[in-house]
């Protein structure tokens, strides 16, 4: 997941695995935004090709006998650790330029890909290109909502000490509908659901924000990590929040 630094906001990666450590963490009931965007490939997608795959956490979520998984992403940095984690075969290449055949994929997912990547016009144009008639494009992005009047306190209490919004990476609201049509994809479903990062001790704290990026510095980094250990220690678990949506589309 790291297609575009420039748009990184809130939720973003300080180093190769670090934005899965934090997904994985995260949960709404008993499954992880990974499992949410895994349950929307079909059973019978023997070719899935994971965008913008970084230390390649959905690779290993998706993998089963007779189907293969490719992972895909830029930073050479993020495939050496998700080919250390055993997942693989793996591309190392760009999200907007696919070097695959057309009508290669039964599915294409990613994880925040379409959140970081700049170009998401010629993104889904290319996730169109390489699926097969008929193929699965599903995406998870953050979203702003759904939040509760505690989670809104928290996350305003944190940017208060970040002195930058708390934002997500790119833009989180963008319309999907008409960006899948116009690529030659057919929106199926949109939908948002919330998930919790807790953090129990100074390590969940820091583990957190190795795998969130703002435009802040170290000092405030650790200010905000300080905040929610002393929290932690203090009342218990503090249930970070991290509202996701699911995007699925049919070419």
């Amino acid at each position: 997941m790291s297609e575009n630094h420039e748009e990184l906001r809130w939720l973003g990666t300080s180093g190769p695995g670090a934005m899965e450590d934090v997904l994985s963490r995260a949960y709404g009931g008993d499954r992880t935004p990974y499992e949410w965007l895994a349950r929307s490939v079909s059973a019978s997608a023997s070719t899935v090709l994971d965008l913008a795959c970084g230390a390649g956490a959905m690779i290993e979520r998706l993998q089963r006998p007779g189907r293969t998984v490719i992972g895909l992403d830029r930073s050479e940095a993020e495939l050496v650790e998700a080919a250390h984690r055993h997942r693989g075969p793996l591309v190392l290449g760009h999200a907007s330029y696919l070097p695959f055949s057309d009508n290669s994929f039964d599915a294409v997912v990613s994880s925040l890909g379409i959140a970081v990547v700049a170009d998401r016009p010629r993104l889904m144009s290319e996730v169109s290109r390489v699926l097969r008639p008929g193929g699965v494009f599903a995406a998870l992005t953050p979203s702003l909502r759904p939040a509760n009047t505690q989670d809104l306190r928290l996350v305003t209490r944190l940017a208060q000490i970040l002195r930058v919004a708390p934002l997500l990476p790119g833009i989180t609201e963008f319309r999907a509908r008409d960006a899948l049509l116009a690529a030659g994809l057919t929106k199926a479903e949109d939908r948002r659901a919330k998930y919790y990062v807790e953090i129990a001790n100074r390590e969940d704290a820091e583990r957190l924000f190795a795998g969130l990026r703002g435009a802040t510095t170290r000092n405030r980094t650790m200010a905000a990590v300080d905040f929610l250990a002393a929290r932690a220690e203090q009342s218990g678990p503090v249930r970070v929040p991290l509202p996701m949506r699911r995007l699925i589309a049919i070419k």
